[in-house]
């Protein structure tokens, strides 16, 4: 992948209400949740790509026209700070910031919380792990 080109990461895990996907919220003050983005570490990548933890999305088209990627990868609470570490953005930023800027969503309820072209990234990840017969009740 080219490191200039930004990339949504979806943190996704399942519990008793069914897939959960982690989103972010850099306001506090609106309700404006979206996917974890950022340009793709590739060295920091590279294992998980290797353990084929790593699942590569569609792209889907923004409303200007430009395509935008995503990768969704299985996590919890404490493998956040590694997993936000593909994306490069300050580590010492994502550790003191991430546990209150995110907060994991059962799937249903984060459809309705993602900018409207980042829909279909959740819904493409949602098939996808039904197809692999890795969930029950999504």
């Amino acid at each position: 992948m080219n490191l200039s080109k930004k990339a949504n990461l979806i943190i996704y895990r399942f519990r008793e209400k069914g897939l959960e996907v982690f989103l972010v919220n850099a306001d506090k003050k609106s309700d404006n949740w979206e996917i974890p983005q950022g340009p793709l570490n590739d060295e920091r990548s590279q294992h998980f790509k290797e353990e084929d933890r790593l699942i590569e999305l569609d792209p889907v088209q923004q409303e200007s026209g430009d395509l935008e990627e995503a990768w969704a990868v299985e996590g919890d609470w404490h493998e956040i700070p590694s997993l936000k570490g593909m994306l490069y953005e300050d580590a010492k930023y994502l550790k003191d910031k991430v546990m209150e800027m995110g907060a994991f969503f059962v799937v249903k309820e984060a459809f309705k919380k993602v900018l409207p072209h980042q829909y279909g990234f959740l819904k493409e990840l949602k098939d996808i792990l039904v197809d692999r017969n890795s969930v029950k009740d999504i």
